[in-house]
């Protein structure tokens, strides 16, 4: 299956000295990768990013990208727009196909890399997958505050009423 922003850079054609790629997302590409973070709409998405062979067969990548996402708020599924911008290195390293077929790679812990297979690296998706990383997992919007109930934005009880805790420690004193 194809990534959503599939930019795929072969390995063998990364001169030594390196090389610089612009990327973009177009409409369609946005759109279905709302559709997989699970996000009202990702309205820009663009990277630049710079590849290195480090020696024979690792790739090194950093990558700086931007974009503007909307979300629902988890409160009141109203829109709340943000904008990423966000740097990162990452470090690629071939693998046997048969690794990825298993679906499980192990990575020495002393060693932090991105396992790949092929001759190309998917620098769309790369990007793709550290813009999920960027995703408020919480978003609110400034009327949050103001819709939440009882016990969702502040911990006091309603006037009026005893604490649940109040009611336990009279019903304790009475045994």
């Amino acid at each position: 299956m194809t990534p959503e922003f599939s930019r795929p850079v072969r390995v063998d054609r990364i001169p030594l000295s390196g090389t610089v790629r612009e990327i973009v997302a177009g409409e369609e590409e946005r759109r279905a990768l709302a559709g997989r973070f699970g996000i009202v709409s990702i309205d820009s998405l663009s990277a630049r990013v710079a590849l290195r062979r480090t020696n024979e067969d690792d790739v090194a990548v950093s990558a700086r990208f931007s974009a503007r996402v909307v979300q629902e708020c988890v409160v009141t599924l109203d829109p709340v727009a943000s904008d990423i911008d966000e740097e990162v290195a990452l470090l690629f390293r071939p693998v046997g196909q048969e690794a990825l077929d298993r679906k499980t790679v192990v990575i020495p812990a002393d060693e932090d890399f991105e396992p790949f297979a092929g001759e190309s690296l998917d620098i769309g998706e790369a990007v793709a997958v550290e813009l999920a990383l960027c995703l408020d997992p919480f978003p609110r919007s400034p009327a949050a505050d103001e819709a939440a109930g009882p016990g969702e934005g502040d911990d006091s009880p309603p006037e009026g009423t005893d604490s649940p805790f109040r009611v336990l420690e009279g019903r304790t004193e009475n045994r």
